[in-house]
């Protein structure tokens, strides 16, 4: 059996940070609110402010200390009692194997040490995976919302909350 961690990364961890998130941008663009185009041109400056921000947290999926996936959590900039949920990626060899249940238990963890009293998530209509994931979780569809894609097509997204 497979050995799977998920650790928080850390600003020195910054390039392999890069690294992944451009994978992740690349090989599916579809499904991020950001586009590999922008931030390809991020400076080393800018890849270590996102890992330094006290605000966030990006953890990183490592299988035999190679690291295969990311996600992150934000608190809102408009109400700090609610935190987003960003930027899941599991390469494509490790999928379909419940791994995103460890993404949601560290961010819902690091959610409630930051006080927050709820959760959201959103997913672009279609995004089969992240509703089932979330629903695992028992998050609650609130409302959609039509929106331009970064890879410019103009489709639904769907919103979630958990209540903490």
């Amino acid at each position: 059996m497979e050995k799977y961690e998920l650790r928080r990364l850390e600003i020195g961890e910054w390039q392999q940070y890069k690294k992944i998130r451009l994978e992740a941008l690349s090989s599916a663009p579809e499904v991020f609110g950001s586009n590999y185009q922008k931030e390809a041109a991020y400076s080393d400056a800018e890849w270590m402010a996102l890992l330094g921000n006290p605000k966030c947290a990006i953890f990183g999926l490592y299988n035999q200390d190679l690291l295969i996936g990311l996600t992150g959590v934000v608190l809102d900039r408009a109400d700090e009692s609610n935190a987003i949920l960003i930027a899941s990626f599991i390469q494509e060899g490790h999928r379909g194997r419940g791994l995103s249940r460890l993404f949601y238990e560290a961010r819902i963890t690091w959610a409630r040490e930051q006080g927050c009293l709820r959760i959201t998530v959103s997913h672009r209509v279609g995004n089969e995976a992240s509703r089932a994931a979330n629903q695992s979780f028992n998050f609650e569809y609130t409302h959609s919302r039509d929106v331009v894609w970064p890879d410019g097509v103009k489709a639904e997204e769907l919103i979630y909350v958990l209540n903490l």
